[in-house]
């Protein structure tokens, strides 16, 4: 018998976000392990579209690929030297950065995040107006939220 636990308010586990100094490189080597395929493009963000903290603008090398079922591992190259992202790598060197959720209920949950002491560290409308924010909580985790499925935006139509 097969059971799956939802966290209560939280859609789904929608992807893992994954922080490296070339995500083109990382790609290739995951691709020798069958993972993939990828697609890859970039993201820059100005500070004016930033609508939901305040943070500084980025510019992002970005590798997508499905790992299972609907589960996407993102591949984040910051191009920046001062974003979030590049800080990151700065300080933690390459690694797993954050957790990213799909949310049907976007506004509860980023309210009850701050209330339980989370602090909005970057987030906006992205693709189709959709909005998505990352959240440090307490403890320290960086999660994502977003109002679409990621795995939705990457590979329409292939559920």
């Amino acid at each position: 018998m097969s059971s799956q636990i939802t966290p209560k308010g939280f859609s789904s586990v929608s992807h893992i976000g994954y922080v490296v100094k070339d995500a083109d490189k990382t790609a290739e080597f995951l691709s020798s392990f069958g993972i993939g395929p990828w697609q890859s493009f970039e993201r820059a963000r100005t500070k004016e579209q930033l609508t939901m903290a305040e943070c500084k603008p980025f510019h992002l090398r970005i590798q997508w690929a499905r790992l299972w079922g609907n589960m996407v591992l993102e591949v984040i190259q910051p191009v920046d030297s001062e974003s979030l992202w590049a800080e990151f790598l700065e300080t933690h060197g390459e690694g797993l950065q954050h957790i990213g959720f799909s949310v049907s209920n976007f506004d509860e949950i980023v309210s009850k995040l701050k209330g339980q002491g989370g602090k909005v560290l970057v987030g906006g409308p992205s693709v189709g107006g959709r909005r998505w924010c990352y959240i440090e909580t307490k403890p320290s985790l960086i999660i994502e939220l977003m109002e679409k499925d990621l795995h939705d935006l990457v590979f329409p139509g292939t559920r």
